[in-house]
This record gives structure tokens, sequence and C-alpha cells, in this order.
């Protein structure tokens, strides 16, 4: 399942195998601009009791309008509502709010029929203003503190039936910093249908509200767990020219899943792979060890240099691991082990290299921020082999496809709480011939560097990373609207010898 990936606005990344279930995600998208003022919100069911008032104006130090809720000491509370086609799907819901004072009791909240799943207010308690969210059990519970005529960003996450068979769950995020994670709903309920608003009872509140937003999340089915698929992408990998995938080793279900997909497939034989070791590899060292190394004899396990296989370190490897490495291939009577180590940085990756006995290095990625064009990351790239060549000598060149983790952002993940900045780290979107250019630099830089080159291989990043920005595995668009991988054709045109030919993609 997919959910880092809307198909409104990160469509072109989707996998030739995603489904798009929800063809018009968004089911609420209103700002105010358009409205005459003084009206009351199109399309919301209004209730404003006497002394109360709920209308659309123009904002003071905000462009365009903005919904306004009124309510007086002596009056009941302003509400405004809307009802959406009923979701069993996840469902986030954006909007903007302040109040002119701050912790006057104003209310927010998503329900499905009766039962209200997320309600938030704030309060002002002993001197603080906060807002706060009601638990299952009927407390409240702070998410943070507000100010008066503070306009804040809020962001509610809600999925009913998660995959795996998770708990129903609320994230809540304000200023797009999630404060709340894994909370449960309010009442139990398996449909979402209204978003709405209101301002404190008894009260006198002024509370503003505008770009409102409420969309469908799981709108994008993507089972890449099928040997159906698996196969494809290794016909693929294969008409594009690919000689090996660098696997993750996750020795762990379910991220094991796509490297025992590959092994079992009939076609495994067609691309080789090999390892890249980081922490959930290196974590059970011991246990993990003699079952890679038994498979380094397979016929498809990925060798260089006469038979030797391939090996990446990823951020962690020490001098005990090389040397069990190379102990248990020796004993196995097995060549030894081609080991490089990744690094971001050329003279972190020397030191590695040397500290632990290494034969290479090489980097994982390189990205560029604030949507600088594609070139730069190449320009930025291709200075990097040199960087790492003079350092530590022998280098696998590392080509990037991409860099964009802006969906994590959206929608953060739970092994990377330090998600904030993710919105920032993006680059302009490479097209085929830009990404078949610099692969061409990488395999020419190695033919003129054969000193600081010796595997004569290239790793490009990456088959799949898909929410992170780069790949090359087909996608669901570019099948659908061009017909052919275009990005894998481009990259069969690259010859891979200084003199050679490339190898064209099939029909």
């Amino acid at each position: 399942m997919n959910r880092t990936l809307s198909p409104d606005k990160y469509h072109f990344r989707l996998p030739f195998y995603a489904d798009v279930t929800v063809a018009r995600p968004m089911l609420i998208d209103q700002s105010f601009d358009r409205e005459p003022a003084g009206a009351a919100p199109a399309r919301w069911e209004v209730t404003a009791p006497p002394g109360t008032d709920v209308s659309v104006i123009e904002v003071s130090g905000k462009a365009g309008k903005s919904a306004r809720l009124r309510s007086s000491s002596e009056s009941a509370a302003a509400t405004m509502a809307r009802t959406f086609s009923a979701q069993e799907r996840a469902v986030t819901a954006q909007w903007q709010w302040k109040e002119t004072a701050a912790g006057k009791g104003s209310r927010a909240s998503l329900s499905g029929g009766s039962s209200v799943v997320v309600d938030l207010a704030t309060r002002g308690d002993a001197g603080a203003r906060e807002l706060v969210y009601r638990a299952s059990d009927g407390s409240w519970s702070v998410v943070q503190a507000v100010e008066a005529d503070t306009w804040y960003r809020i962001k509610i996450v809600i999925d009913p039936a998660p995959p795996e068979g998770a708990a129903p769950f609320v994230d809540i995020f304000v200023d797009g910093i999630r404060k709340v994670r894994n909370a449960a709903f309010r009442d139990s309920t398996t449909v979402l249908d209204t978003l709405a608003f209101g301002t404190g009872e008894g009260v006198p509140c002024e509370l503003y509200i505008d770009d409102i937003s409420v969309r469908v999340t799981e709108s994008v089915n993507s089972d890449a767990t099928l040997q159906c698929v698996m196969d494809q992408e290794i016909r693929y990998a294969k008409n594009a020219g690919i000689d090996y995938w660098a696997f993750v080793y996750y020795p762990q279900q379910p991220l094991a899943r796509a490297r025992e997909l590959y092994l079992s497939s009939k076609n495994s034989g067609d691309v080789n792979w090999c390892a890249i070791l980081d922490g959930n590899f290196t974590g059970s060292y011991a246990t993990n060890l003699p079952r890679l190394v038994s498979q380094f004899s397979e016929p498809n396990y990925q060798r260089v240099l006469g038979g030797r296989p391939l090996v990446y370190f990823f951020t962690t490897a020490t001098a005990d691991q090389v040397a069990k490495m190379r102990a248990a291939c020796s004993q196995a009577g097995l060549p030894d082990p081609y080991i490089v180590v990744m690094a971001w940085t050329a003279q972190g990756a020397a030191d590695v290299k040397a500290a632990v006995g290494a034969d290479a290095v090489s980097r994982y990625a390189t990205g560029k921020q604030n949507g600088q064009p594609y070139s730069q990351l190449a320009d930025a790239e291709t200075s990097l082999w040199d960087q790492y060549a003079s350092a530590a000598g022998d280098v696998v060149p590392t080509v990037s496809t991409g860099w964009d983790k802006r969906p994590r952002y959206d929608y953060p993940l739970s092994w990377e709480p330090n998600y904030t900045g993710f919105k920032d780290e993006w680059t302009q979107q490479a097209t085929p011939q830009e990404i078949a250019t610099h692969l061409r630099e990488a395999v020419s830089w190695n033919h003129t560097h054969p000193e600081s080159a010796s595997a004569n291989t290239v790793l490009i990043y990456a088959w799949n990373e898909f929410d992170e920005g780069g790949w090359i595995c087909p996608t669901l668009f570019e099948i659908k609207k061009a017909g052919r991988p275009l990005r894998l054709d481009a990259i069969a045109e690259v010859s891979r010898t200084s003199a050679g030919t490339p190898r064209r993609p099939a029909p």
C-alpha cells in the first residue's frame, strides 16, 4: 500500500504496477477568495443563533478572504459543517485558523455519521492558552500552546483501516510538525463524512478559517509483493542493460520480500544481484553473514575483477566485520570479496576504508535542495567522483537519478522522526535524456580513470526509491502515455564500453 505518493501531487512517480483507486481524491478544496463578502460560506451548513454570525470577510494582514465565526457571551455556538462522500479509507484534512483572542473554546471536528473521530478545541487554563484534543476516554490532551491573532496550519491524518491489521489512528500536525502520533479515535467508526468548525459557547469568540481541504490519502494501491510484478521488473531491467541490482539486504520481513521474490523468479539469472549492508544486517552480523556468504557462490551473484563477490557497506562497517567476511569466504573456497564502503563525504569514505580494510569507496546518493535543476545535481556528483578518488583511491561512481523527499514531509514515516527539513530537500525532476547523459559521463569516467575504477562498475540511485525521488523503474503514467519505459529506454542507449555499442531496448 503506497500512501506517500498522492496521484495529484506525485503522479509521475507511481510505479507501473500501481492502481489509482480514487480518480478524484479531493473531497473538499476551498478558499473563500471568490465568494462575496458578507455571505455565508458556500456549500457549508451554517448554524448562527441570535448573537452570532458566520460569514465570508476580508481579513487584515492576509491576502484574500476567510470565513469568520463569531459568538458572544450570551449566545450559543456558531458553527459551519460540510459533508463529503463517505469514506472508509485514510483521509487527510487541512485548514488554517486563528482566534482573535486565544483559548476561547473554538472547535474543529471530523465525524462519521453520529460518531466524532477527531475533536479539537482551544482552551484557556490557568493562564495558559492551548490547542487540545479529546481522547477516547473523554479526557483532553494538550497539542501545543496557541497565541492570539495568530494563524496556524492544521493537518489531520485519519486512517480507519490501516494495512496489516494495525489499529485505526489519528495524527495531528501544526504548521507542518507532527504533534500527535497514532492517537485513538474519540468514537469508534469506520466511516468519515463530515468536517465542522464552531466557536465557543457562552463566551465571546471570533474564529477565522481558510484554505480548507479534505482528500483521500489512500488513493493508490501499489502491491509489489507479487511474483508476476518482480518477474516483469527483471524483464524491464534486462532490456535496459542493467547488469545487477544492489539490494539493501534486509534480513527481516516484510522488507526481505523483494529480495526473496527476485531469488524465486524464473528470470533471476537475467539480472545479477549483490548486497548493500546497513544496520539491519550488521545488527545481527554473526547470524546473517553465513547465509550471505553462501549466496556469493550462486551464479547470479555479481562479481568483479575475475570473480570477486561485490559487497557494499552503507554507513556501518567495522574492521572486525570486514575481516570475518574475508575469512568466511576463504574458508568456503571463494574469492576474496570486493568490499565497497559508502559515506556521505570523500574524506569520511577514505577514513572508513582505511579503518576497516575495504577495497573501494562509493556514495549512496546525491541531491540538491530547494528545487535546483537536475543539471546542478549531476555537475556536483561528477565532481564528487574526483574527490572520492583523490581521498580514497578506488571508486564506484554513483549516478543519482533525482532527489525529492517531500512526500515524506507530507506523510512522515516512523523511522525518520526528523522529517521537517524534507520540505526543502528536492531537486527538479530529470528528463530521461539528462539521466542518460549523466550515466554516460560516469561510464566515461571509469574508462578515463582506470587507476581509480578497478571494478569498472557504476551504481545508479535508484531502481525504485519513488518517494525519495530517485527511480528508473517504469512508472504508470509513462507506460500509459508513452507506451514505453522512457528512463530505461534512454539508459539502454548508453554505451557500456568506451568503443562499444549501446544495449537497445526490446520492443
